[in-house]
């Protein structure tokens, strides 16, 4: 019926249709009403409508959300295959999933209440952190995160979550000396730390030193 909508040829239609229910997996699901599909099989049935006309200009919004790991690999390879051999075509892409955004996109707007507050390439982005380190630790013996996550904003931007009994702590960082201020603190407020790690800024930590949230946090 799509195919139809913008005039392509039954034969290119039938041809489109089942190399792309391959790539997503669904060949199998060809004659199945769309009715008796998982949410997860409309999800990919969504994206594979979205190439099948071969647009100029591709919209996709979330394309990755709610499906498996292995799934989401695949169809962004795909999306990667596609724009290296359609180099004069564009595809735009909204995600909450900065790795995604890394690996797929040449440039990256940073939104936020519906303004852009930066609007870069990747590799710029995460270069106009230089010096900083992300710094993520794993805590014992925290009982009020809120207060922990008011107190390391003097320092950053703290990301804090409780997960599997601990409590994790990611914090972009200026200066190594700011980390044993961090230490400190925690330890002001009975923590203690079982892990730690330094790795280089990503683009959640731009994410996070823009919007002074991390992405799954509410409003402050």
């Amino acid at each position: 019926m799509f195919t139809q909508f913008y005039g392509l040829p039954s034969r290119t239609a039938k041809r489109r249709v089942a190399e792309l229910l391959d790539i997503v997996g669904l060949a199998d699901r060809a004659k199945t009403k769309i009715y008796h599909l998982s949410t997860g099989m409309r999800q990919k049935m969504n994206f594979a409508r979205g190439f099948l006309t071969d647009p100029e200009i591709l919209f996709l919004d979330e394309p990755t959300l709610g499906l498996d790991v292995q799934t989401s690999r695949h169809l962004r390879g795909f999306v990667h295959r596609w724009t290296e051999e359609h180099p004069d075509k564009t595809i735009l892409l909204t995600t909450h999933y900065m790795q995604e955004a890394d690996e797929l996109c040449g440039r990256v707007a940073i939104i936020d209440q519906g303004r852009i507050l930066a609007c870069d390439r990747p590799a710029s982005l995460k270069r106009g952190l230089s010096g900083a380190s992300a710094v993520c630790l794993q805590l014992a013996g925290i009982v009020d995160t809120a207060r922990l996550a008011e107190g390391l904003r003097a320092l950053g931007s703290p990301s804090v979550r409780e997960a599997d009994g601990h409590v994790e702590v990611e914090i972009l960082l200026e200066r190594d000396a700011e980390i044993q201020q961090a230490l400190g603190l925690i330890g002001s407020h009975g923590g203690e730390v079982v892990a730690m790690q330094k790795r280089d800024p990503t683009l959640e930590d731009v994410f996070i030193s823009l919007v002074g949230r991390g992405l799954n946090e509410g409003e402050n």
